[in-house]
């Protein structure tokens, strides 16, 4: 008897599981598949300008086979946050600025208004980068000033 009722529901979970994954995208379905992260890494590419709690943030994406930087990647997801020093849950605003330098993408965080002290911040990226399936994603730890 068990194996029957287990056959049942596995049977009537396969036949409604798809469905309702198509109605609702938001549900259980699995994860964006991410690129091979050895293949790329985020890195500060120049000096952090901080003034009034904000801090400019200069980000280069480099694939790592050649150390040549992405150019025209398409960052998709950007987080800002206290993890470094233990406190992931102190968020700061972050926001991408327009594109000036090839291979170089700018963000300010408001970190002023979440720590008045300098500190180490994590800035966590995802980017659609063209040639690659998958999403590239990467972790920066900066200092910031508030």
């Amino acid at each position: 008897m068990r194996k029957v009722l287990a056959t049942i529901t596995v049977a009537m979970l396969a036949a409604t599981t798809t469905d309702a994954f198509a109605a609702d995208p938001m549900s259980m379905s699995a994860p964006a598949p991410m690129a091979n992260m050895s293949a790329y890494r985020f890195e500060v590419a120049g000096p952090v300008e901080s003034h009034a709690g904000t801090s400019i943030v200069l980000i280069r994406l480099v694939h790592v086979a050649d150390n040549k930087p992405v150019i025209g990647a398409v960052i998709i997801q950007s987080h800002a946050d206290m993890g470094p020093i233990g406190m992931a849950s102190m968020k700061g605003p972050i926001k991408a600025l327009p594109v000036t330098t090839p291979g170089i993408y700018p963000f300010e965080v408001q970190n002023g208004s979440v720590w008045s002290k300098p500190d180490n911040w994590a800035l966590t990226f995802a980017a659609k980068v063209q040639g690659e399936s998958a999403t590239v994603s990467g972790t920066v730890v900066v200092a910031l000033k508030p």
